[in-house]
């Protein structure tokens, strides 16, 4: 018979962090009795530097309290920030070593460029890839850089039928540690074909029976599912101590005392699994106390989500226009006292790789003058009342004027509105602009043909999905916008009968799109290979070939030639929502 310990152990997580090294500029929105003028002031908020002071902080707290330690990441690293377009998976790899994570989940947006990238950045990373659920045993091994044989990645065990796990010593008591990813990769992400993601709730389940059979009565999961599915998941799955999640971006606590509203309370239990997640962004340390008892359950599960903040504040996003003296002093007063915010100073150490090493390359792109948008051009993914998004369909114009640039005869292009992920305001654009906010995600442009009735079904199984109409959709980034091909989307329609006025442009004048025609399109690789709700692309005629141009590239490169950006004059989307009630044009 095994004889079990209790054991108490904090966790120092963060999740979703995006490649966001340095600190952002964030809002806070405070009582009126702290300043009389002003309510809202802004701080330096989060970063790398900042992550890597508290945790050390955090960690030499718990020792001294006689408590183990460890410090994990929820997944999603990748993408976010002009560090990512510039040095892809190699500096997160070496800033996480340098911060100390001791294991990571898989997240989504790692496998937004295939197994590769990933496999890369485990080559250099120094601690494991916790995803019990992905399948790696039909692998290619002669990949240049295959994933299934590697030592620090812990996927799914078929000899054994569960999950590989690992351990860490809890003064003498294991306490076990296995992960968990998305098992919709392939309909989100860009996995290898020859890999795949097994069902959750399967292997939770068959992983912790198989550690309890190892005599291990502790045990945590790092998940990359989202909140409300790590919820369902403590209630479906016995035997989990904790659930350490992500991608959601959750912000787990009250924030009402700075403006930020309340999700759930921290280490929120269900059936006695608690559930804990930071938000994103490099914002915030989640600090889990976790406490067994010796036959595995929780005796207690406490701690706080903390944002780590400079000691300076502004009355503006730039940072440019200090607060007075007094002021000054009364902000700070009052945030000393807020158990949520941790005064943080900078890691010299991660300042100076970051100095040394990545900031060089991304200063000189965020004073790399591009173009001018002569006036704000907004972002949304699903028209509303005041319509679509005005700098969505313009990314898509670069799209076809890139692809025939390259030579190729291209018709028209299509775009998820999801790839776009900002507004932009009037006056200059950099690169850093382009590459850092608008279109951050590094994903490459793919040439495809496809006969006409391909591109009508693919349209309105986007829509479908973004809005829900009919099925389980995956969220509204899949809302199509388009360059050189115009069309209606009728919600009342029946299935299949939804997409109205399908056009494309040719010969100077607007024709309607045949069918059975062949045409050449442009999309992102995540389009292009049948994403949320577009699988009707993945019936083409010709496959799709990758250009070897990002996003971002195409469209600076094309800003560059226009000089001048402004809100297209027609608009080529017409969205009429249910109900009927009303025309919604983008």
């Amino acid at each position: 018979m095994t004889y079990h310990r209790p054991a108490k152990i904090t966790f120092a997580h963060i999740n979703d962090t995006h490649s966001h090294f340095e600190p952002s500029s964030i809002s806070l929105s405070l009582p009126d009795e702290v300043l009389d003028t002003e309510t809202s002031v802004y701080a330096s908020c989060g970063g790398f530097s900042r992550v890597s002071s508290a945790v050390k902080d955090v960690k030499r707290q718990a020792h001294l309290k006689g408590r183990e330690f460890m410090f994990v990441h929820a997944g999603d690293c990748f993408q976010g920030t002009l560090f990512f377009s510039l040095y892809k998976g190699l500096a997160n790899a070496k800033m996480l070593n340098a911060i100390g994570v001791e294991a990571m989940a898989l997240g989504n947006h790692e496998l937004d460029m295939g197994n590769g990238i990933v496999a890369d950045f485990m080559d250099q990373a120094n601690f494991p890839l916790l995803v019990a659920n992905w399948n790696l045993a039909d692998e290619d091994q002669s990949k240049p850089n295959p994933l299934r044989d590697k030592h620090n990645v812990y996927a799914f065990n078929n000899e054994a039928g569960h999950g590989r796990f690992i351990v860490k010593d809890v003064a003498g008591e294991p306490v076990a540690v296995f992960g968990l990813a998305i098992e919709n990769m392939a309909g989100i992400a860009n996995p290898d074909p020859d890999t795949s993601f097994l069902k959750v709730v399967d292997v939770a389940k068959s992983t912790v029976d198989a550690i309890q059979k190892q005599g291990i009565n502790k045990i945590v999961l790092l998940s990359h599912l989202g909140y409300d599915r790590d919820l369902e998941l403590a209630a479906q799955v016995d035997g989990l101590g904790a659930i350490i999640g992500g991608h959601t971006h959750t912000m787990q606590g009250d924030f009402s005392n700075i403006g930020y509203g309340v999700t759930d309370s921290y280490a929120t239990m269900v059936e006695g699994t608690c559930v804990v997640q930071a938000g994103c962004n490099a914002l915030a340390l989640g600090q889990l106390e976790l406490d067994f008892n010796a036959d595995g359950t929780v005796e207690n599960a406490g701690g706080v989500n903390q944002l780590l903040l400079g000691r300076q504040f502004t009355v503006d996003a730039s940072r440019s226009e200090h607060l007075d003296d007094d002021s000054h002093d009364a902000v700070k007063s009052y945030l000393k006292q807020q158990d949520n915010i941790r005064f943080c100073t900078k890691d010299p150490i991660i300042e100076n790789m970051l100095n040394t090493e990545y900031r060089p390359r991304v200063r000189e792109l965020q004073t790399q003058h591009i173009a001018e948008a002569a006036e704000p051009l907004r972002h949304v993914r699903i028209p509303d009342h005041r319509g679509g998004s005005q700098i969505a369909p313009l990314v898509v114009d670069s799209f076809v004027w890139q692809g025939r640039q390259m030579g190729y005869d291209v018709d028209f292009a299509i775009h998820n509105a999801g790839g776009v992920r900002a507004s932009l305001n009037p006056g200059p654009l950099t690169s850093a602009d382009i590459a850092g906010k608008l279109l951050p995600f590094a994903i490459g442009l793919m040439v495809y043909q496809v006969k006409g009735k391909r591109v009508r079904e693919a349209l309105e199984g986007a829509i479908n999905n973004a809005i829900d109409n009919g099925v389980e959709g995956t969220g509204s980034g899949s809302f199509p916008y388009t360059s050189n091909l115009k069309y209606t989307y009728r919600c009342c329609s029946e299935p299949g009968a939804r997409i109205e006025d399908l056009q494309t442009f040719k010969g100077g004048h607007w024709v309607d799109v045949d069918d059975d025609a062949v045409y050449t399109s442009i999309s992102s690789g995540y389009t292009a290979t049948g994403k949320e709700g577009y699988d009707a692309l993945l019936d083409c005629v010709v496959e799709p070939k990758a250009l070897n141009v990002t996003m971002a590239e195409a469209f600076e490169r094309y800003a560059k030639t226009v000089e001048t950006l402004s809100a297209p004059s027609n608009a080529l989307v017409s969205y009429i929502p249910c109900g009927c009630e009303q025309q919604v044009v983008a």
